[in-house]
Formats: C-alpha cells, structure tokens, sequence
C-alpha cells in the first residue's frame, strides 16, 4: 500500500521532519469529539497551472515560474474549501496551510502526513480540479480506494488511531467518501479515465 511504502521511508527516519510529523500526529489524535472531517486535496508545486506557465513561458525564471504556480494552486484550492463548507456540514482540513518552520520538507515527508491523516482521521476527500495531473493528488486518490479494500494489513506497523476501536476504524476508512471539484461522487471508473486523459 502507498500508506506502507511512506511508513518505512519516513517515519522511522531520525529527522526534525519525522520529529514533527509524529508530533502533529499526536496533536490530532489529542483533539477529541470530532465529527465528519474533510481532507481537500490541492497541488502545491504541479497540477494543470505548471503545465500551462510552462507551455507558454518556455524560458522562465524557474523560481518566479513556481512561484506563481503555487500562488495559483493555493488560491483556487481555498476556493474549494469555501464551496465544501458551504455544501457539506463537516470541518475541513486544508493541507496547503501547512508551512513547516525552519525545516526543509520533502514531498515524501508531506506524503507521509496526509496520507495517515486521511486514513486515521477523515470521512470524505475531495479532490481539486485537474487532480489527475498531480502525482500527490492521484496518491491520495489511490490511498482512498486501498483503504476502501481493507489495506493496508501490515502485522508490524499500527496505521490507525490505537485508542480507536479498530472495527470502528475499519469501517471508517471503507466509508470514506470520494468527491471531486463539483461535489459529484468518483468512482474507480471514472478515476482511471481521468488518469489516462492526463496521461495523454
């Protein structure tokens, strides 16, 4: 599973990365009486606006390029988040929020945090406009239909919030809704169409 594949890479790493990773975790699972939680998935340095500047500024400084990329990405996605709030009654976790102080995250470390927080924590996911072309945003969508299927099963390593009720914490993850940009349900059908559009 993506969530195992992050497990071993990073969370055993001795890092201020992983140090703060674990310690957000904790912080979470120290908040009690939540209800439905929505993760929002955003591209921060891809997604179909890096394609774009790309295509169209061949030449451009790569810095003030992705600049303007993650500038865009960020103010398209809390537009997302206002539309969720809006349609749904359910706290929202907005991922581009996070800027880690005073460390040098990889996108690995990022993976790593969404990953566990949308398997220990979240009801639905609701993925950006253009997800398809995010190498994290598919990640994340993957990681939503693997947890659908029961996985990840791996007798070495506890994936979800040990003072939960793992029965409970299994049909959670099965539960997880999946929806993109307009509020319509993805299907695994429709996710793979989706994948090889942007492929082509």
């Amino acid at each position: 599973s993506l969530w195992y594949k992050y497990k071993t890479v990073v969370w055993g790493k001795e890092s201020p990365e992983s140090a703060t990773i674990h310690n957000t975790m904790r912080t979470l699972r120290a908040i009690r009486c939540q209800g439905p939680l929505a993760y929002v998935s955003v591209p921060i340095t891809s997604g179909v606006k890096l394609y774009q500047l790309q295509q169209e500024q061949p030449g451009a400084d790569k810095r003030k390029l992705m600049q303007e990329v993650m500038d865009y990405n960020y103010h398209a996605g809390w537009e997302l988040v206002e539309r969720i709030l809006k349609r749904r009654r359910c706290s929202a976790l907005y991922p581009a929020d996070l800027i880690p102080a005073r460390q040098k995250w990889q996108q690995e470390d990022f993976q790593a945090l969404w990953l566990n927080i949308i398997a220990e924590m979240c009801t639905e996911v609701h993925m950006c406009a253009g997800w398809n072309l995010s190498n994290g945003g598919i990640e994340e969508l993957i990681h939503v239909f693997q947890l659908r299927l029961g996985l990840p099963k791996h007798s070495s390593f506890v994936f979800f919030n040990t003072k939960g009720d793992e029965a409970a914490e299994r049909d959670r993850m099965r539960s997880i809704a999946l929806f993109d940009d307009r509020g319509n349900p993805i299907t695994i059908e429709s996710a793979i169409r989706e994948i090889e559009s942007a492929i082509a």
